[in-house]
């Protein structure tokens, strides 16, 4: 798997021009409902992947078959982006603001929209998660006004 992962890691860093990091981060497949509690707090998401920056970790649902499904290590490309902003030190949650994190979100989903087009797989669940970004930040903005 760390071949696979490796050329995963290339295409991430190919598409933003970001240097190759020097170590692969860790990759863990969880039962989903470990995703959906670590996401979602319980409550159903329909979240396949997330890279926990404290830990250096990928982790992706145990249903997808990185080795067949192309549309599965889009994902995997997805949070490889987020590793690599890590490792830039661009992914400071904590202190950056809505718009600046939304713009590093809509880097990892053009890298993955682009990995699904070359490989001739369906976009429109990434358009339309590129379009909801647009609308998180006044979201979040009209939330704490209430």
């Amino acid at each position: 798997m760390n071949e696979l992962f490796s050329s995963l890691l290339l295409w991430a860093t190919t598409l933003t021009g970001y240097q190759y990091p020097l170590e692969l981060p860790q990759i863990i497949a969880l039962d989903p409902t470990e995703i959906t509690e670590t996401l979602c707090d319980g409550k159903f998401c329909t979240a396949v992947a997330y890279y926990d920056e404290k830990t250096k970790t990928i982790y992706y649902d145990n249903r997808i078959d990185l080795k067949k499904e192309h549309g599965g290590r889009s994902f995997v490309v997805h949070e490889m982006v987020h590793y690599i902003q890590d490792k830039m030190g661009k992914l400071v949650t904590a202190q950056q603001s809505c718009e600046l994190r939304i713009e590093l979100e809509r880097e990892a989903y053009r890298v993955q929209r682009y990995f699904l087009v070359e490989h001739d797989q369906d976009v429109l669940q990434i358009d339309l998660a590129i379009t909801v970004l647009d609308s998180v930040c006044a979201e979040s903005e009209s939330t704490l006004a209430q």
